[in-house]
C-alpha cells in the first residue's frame, strides 16, 4: 500500500525511479521492430495474468499509432473476458493530475510553489518548521502518512475494518501531524499521501470549489478524459471495470472492488483507463494543460527524491535518448489495484497498464512483480525507433 515498498522493484525496470546515468538507466535497447507487434505485445500482457493478476489492461502509443489489450477476467466470479477499456482504480497517479491542477493554479497567479501552506491552510499544521506547497508536491516535507494510523500493519484486517468508513481530510491530516517530523536530513523523508491531502484542500481553499470539480474543469475535459472520475463517497465503481483483488500470502483472493475512496482522496482516489492516462500525460506533454514553462517547473528535479519532482516520477529511457532526456509519469499502488503511466517528454511514445491484483502491506506477489516489469520492457521497447 505504499509507494516506498514499490520503488526498489520499480528500479529493476528501465531504470524508472533511477537518476540517469546508473546501470538499470543506460540499458540497452532492443533492435527497433517493425511496427507495434499485437502479437507480442498481447503475450507480454498475458503473462500478468498467467502470473496470478486477476486482469491487466494496457494501451501503447506512438504518434498515431496505438495498441490496446486486454487479458483474464473482470470478476473472477462470472470470469467475463476483460476489455482494453474498462476502467479501474489507478491510485496514485491521481497526484499527477491534482500536481497539475496546483501548476495551473500557479500559473494564473492565485497561489505560488512556495507559499507557506499556512498561507493558505492557517493552523492545519502544528510544526515550527514552515513547510511550503513546492515541499507537498515533491514530498520532502517531512509529514507523517496518515496511511500509517490506518494500516500500521498494512494486514486484510486493517483493510476490511477501514473499507466502508468515510475519512475527512481535515481529520485524516489532524491525525497524520500528531507525529513529529521527519528529520530533514534524514536520507529517508516520508512518501506521504498527507501531503496530497493538503494540497485538495489548498484547491478547494484557493478556487473556493471541491476537488473533484475542478480536477474535471482543468484537467479531466481538456484532455479528453471521457472515462475518468474523481470519486469521494460513493464505493462501487460505474461503467465497465475490472474488479480489484488483494492476494494474502496464504490465502486466496480477497474482492477489494468496493470501498468508500476517501481514504484516498487527493492521494490516489481517480478512477480511469489506460488510454484515458495516455490522454492525460499527453495533454501534459503537450502544452493542453500547462505552459512550458510550468511543465518544465514541474519536472524540475532536485528535491529529496530525484525521481520523484512536483507530482511526477522520471526515469531513464529504455530507447536511445538525448543526453539527459527522461521518461515521465507516475505509478499507483492501492486496494487490489496497481497501475503506471509513462511517456516520453514530448508525449508521443506512451505506456500506461493496470492489472488488478496487490498484497497486503507489499507491492504484491513476486511473479507478478517480475511479470509487470517484464511487460514494461517489452512495450517500451516496442516504441522504440517509431513515430
Amino acid at each position: 500500500m505504499r509507494l516506498r515498498s514499490v520503488v526498489a522493484a520499480a528500479a529493476l525496470a528501465v531504470g524508472l525511479a533511477l537518476p540517469p546515468g546508473t546501470a538499470a538507466a543506460a540499458t540497452a535497447a532492443p533492435a527497433p521492430p517493425a511496427g507495434l507487434d499485437a502479437k507480442a505485445l498481447q503475450a507480454a500482457l498475458d503473462k500478468l495474468t498467467a502470473a496470478g493478476a486477476p486482469a491487466a489492461l494496457a494501451e501503447v502509443r506512438v504518434g498515431d499509432q496505438r495498441w490496446s489489450g486486454a487479458s483474464g477476467v473482470r470478476d473472477v466470479r462470472s470470469e467475463q473476458p476483460a476489455r482494453p477499456g474498462d476502467r479501474y482504480r489507478v491510485a496514485s497517479v491521481t497526484k499527477s493530475m491534482v500536481a497539475t491542477v496546483v501548476m495551473q493554479l500557479a500559473d494564473e497567479g492565485k497561489l505560488k510553489l512556495d507559499d507557506p501552506v499556512a498561507k493558505h491552510l492557517p493552523g492545519m499544521l502544528p510544526y515550527k518548521e514552515p513547510i511550503n506547497l513546492r515541499q507537498l508536491l515533491n514530498h520532502t516535507s517531512g509529514i507523517p502518512d496518515y496511511l500509517d494510523d490506518l494500516y500500521p500493519t498494512g494486514s486484510l484486517e486493517e483493510h476490511q475494518k477501514n473499507r466502508f468508513r468515510y475519512f475527512a481530510p481535515q481529520g485524516l491530516i489532524k491525525n497524520a501531524v500528531k507525529r513529529p517530523l521527519a528529520d530533514p536530513s534524514s536520507p529517508d523523508l516520508p512518501y506521504s499521501n498527507t501531503n496530497y491531502a493538503l494540497l485538495g484542500l489548498v484547491v478547494e481553499k484557493v478556487t473556493g470549489k471541491s476537488l473533484g470539480t475542478e480536477l474535471t474543469r482543468r484537467v479531466f475535459r481538456p484532455a479528453g478524459m471521457r472515462d475518468t472520475s474523481y470519486p469521494t463517497v460513493n464505493p462501487f465503481l460505474s461503467g465497465p471495470h475490472v474488479n480489484g483483488y488483494i492476494k494474502p500470502e496464504n490465502g486466496p483472493l480477497v474482492d477489494a472492488t468496493d470501498y468508500t475512496p476517501s481514504v484516498w482522496g487527493a492521494a490516489a482516489a481517480v478512477v480511469s483507463t489506460s488510454a484515458d492516462l495516455n490522454r492525460f500525460f499527453r495533454a501534459l506533454s503537450d502544452g493542453t494543460l500547462l505552459s512550458p514553462a510550468r511543465l518544465a517547473e514541474m519536472r524540475q528535479q532536485g528535491g529529496k527524491y530525484p525521481y520523484y519532482t512536483q507530482g511526477l516520477m522520471a526515469g531513464g529511457d529504455l530507447c536511445p535518448a538525448r543526453p539527459g532526456e527522461l521518461m515521465w509519469g507516475n505509478r499507483g499502488n492501492g486496494f487490489g489495484y496497481r497501475s503506471m503511466s509513462f511517456s516520453s517528454p514530448d508525449g508521443r511514445r506512451q505506456v500506461s497498464f493496470g492489472w488488478t491484483v496487490s498484497a497486503p502491506g507489499v507491492a504484491g506477489p513476486p511473479a507478478v512483480e517480475k511479470a509487470w516489469q517484464e511487460f514494461l520492457l517489452a512495450a517500451l521497447g516496442a516504441t522504440c525507433g517509431r513515430g
